[in-house]
């Protein structure tokens, strides 16, 4: 359903729809002595591609090529950017010693405050991947050394203007775990506190907590025009953001902001009437424009032919890992859209959406999935050693497509062929990563071990040339 109140700020997501996509335009120097092999790691891949092992840093790093296009870093090498476990402060604040504590957190974070959603969506509530990172540790498996982590980094005093945002992170996040296991030790005097300063160093999810306290009265007296100024500053970064949490804030504050009660309420009624007609416009536009032949539909058919290739690969994976997902359902609709010389921007759009589908029910049913028999080893190596060169492609067709836009001195925003293959570009190398990482997740969590590759990226990158008129 259309709101007309998106167009507010995420008007720029259509002036630059490569937005998606962390950088396909970023750093193209780098790019460019990527391929040539000058920079650190050249493009030969692995130093060895000989090693075997089950865990899941190694593997994902081990490819300088793929590291480089999936920008992995170790998991384990955001801990040396946070303060070390604080024992004696968590059991001081909680009040137990660190024995209970572990006891206290096997029970399930409680709810039932206005403002608090589920845990695990606070994981999207970070401005700092330090901190999301450890905290989505912490959800997956709460433990005392996570938590005595965020205790001692909300503390760091230092003029570095990323160690302080680190800070402001680390405060929410631990004052977050104080509220949600209120009832099992945890300090809620001291959780209100901690978010509240958090906020007033302007963090993400802590600023949209204190407007939700203003907006429900927890706390304080129901200011609406004081829950509108703590939570605008995060209702403008939710647009950039996915996931629940972001569209829970912008929900939220467009309820407050037109909520009869609110003084400056017009303001957004006239600002969303502007909004409607600009969208209005920019569609008429899209529509006279939309025969043009833009950059992005000469590349149709790689976006096509390289979706295709990840709906093979995740089909043979469901088949290999015997996951419970309606593989027959789905062939049956990718044999339909996958045979045709020509396709449409529909059929590829559709061919996009029911393998994203396809790719996120296997991701889930697959954590069921505890051991392999020896016999399929093999064909899990040879899989992944296929998807390492399913997100070299990936990547090649985003830099050229990439690179023609720019040397073509206009991106076509107005043809709405050239916005739908756009965005798909856009994230193209990111979906082929998570196929990637998927496989060396599901490794990590099972007895298969994967062997390292040596993928080089794929050189091949000139863009198809645009047929010349008669």
């Amino acid at each position: 359903m259309y709101k007309p109140w998106k167009f507010l700020v995420p008007m720029l997501l259509v002036l630059t729809p490569m937005s998606a996509s962390a950088g396909l335009f970023d750093d193209l120097t780098s790019i460019t002595k990527k391929l040539k092999g000058d920079s650190d790691g050249g493009s030969s891949g692995s130093s060895s591609g000989s090693s075997t092992s089950n865990d899941a840093d190694v593997i994902a790093t081990s490819n300088s090529t793929i590291n480089f296009i999936c920008y992995v870093r170790p998991r384990k090498s955001i801990y040396a950017k946070l303060g070390k476990p604080d024992t004696a402060l968590i059991t001081k604040d909680f009040g137990k010693n660190e024995a209970a504590l572990t006891v206290m957190l096997k029970q399930p974070p409680q709810e039932g405050l206005p403002y608090l959603t589920a845990l695990g969506q606070y994981q999207q509530a970070f401005d700092t991947e330090e901190v999301t990172e450890l905290f989505g540790n912490f959800v997956k498996s709460p433990n005392t050394r996570d938590l005595g982590i965020m205790a001692s980094t909300m503390n760091y005093s230092s003029f570095d203007k990323k160690k302080k945002i680190i800070a402001a992170d680390a405060r929410f996040a631990y004052g977050l775990v104080h509220l949600f296991f209120r009832n099992e030790g945890g300090n809620r005097a001291l959780g209100d506190k901690l978010i509240k300063e958090a906020a007033k160093k302007n963090q993400y999810g802590a600023r949209f907590v204190e407007g939700m306290r203003w907006a429900h009265g927890y706390g304080r007296d129901v200011n609406l025009k004081n829950a509108v100024s703590w939570m605008r500053p995060a209702y403008e970064l939710s647009s950039k953001r996915d996931g629940d949490l972001a569209q829970i804030i912008e929900d939220e504050f467009f309820q407050l902001v037109l909520d009869p009660n609110y003084q400056n309420r017009q303001l957004y009624v006239d600002l969303m009437q502007a909004a409607e007609e600009q969208r209005q416009s920019l569609q008429q536009q899209i529509a006279q424009n939309s025969k043009n032949v833009s950059n992005a539909t000469l590349f149709r058919a790689q976006v096509y032919n390289l979706t295709i290739t990840r709906a093979q690969l995740l089909i043979e994976l469901a088949e290999i890992t015997n996951a419970g997902v309606d593989i027959e359902k789905y062939k049956t609709v990718l044999a339909m859209l996958s045979n045709q010389a020509d396709p449409s921007i529909a059929t590829v759009s559709e061919l996009i959406v029911v393998t994203d589908a396809f790719q996120n029910t296997l991701e889930t049913e697959l954590r069921n999935v505890k051991n392999m028999e020896a016999t399929t080893m093999p064909k899990i190596q040879a899989l992944f050693s296929r998807t390492e060169n399913y997100v070299s492609d990936a990547y090649a067709v985003g830099v050229a497509y990439g690179l023609t836009s720019l040397m073509s001195g206009t991106m076509e925003l107005l043809n709405k062929d050239a916005l739908k293959l756009a965005v798909e570009i856009g994230v193209m190398r990111t979906k082929a990563c998570g196929v990637r990482q998927g496989i060396i997740d599901f490794s990590s969590r099972t007895n298969v071990e994967l062997q390292a590759t040596n993928v080089p990226v794929n050189n091949n990158i000139l863009a198809p040339r645009k047929k010349k008129s008669r």
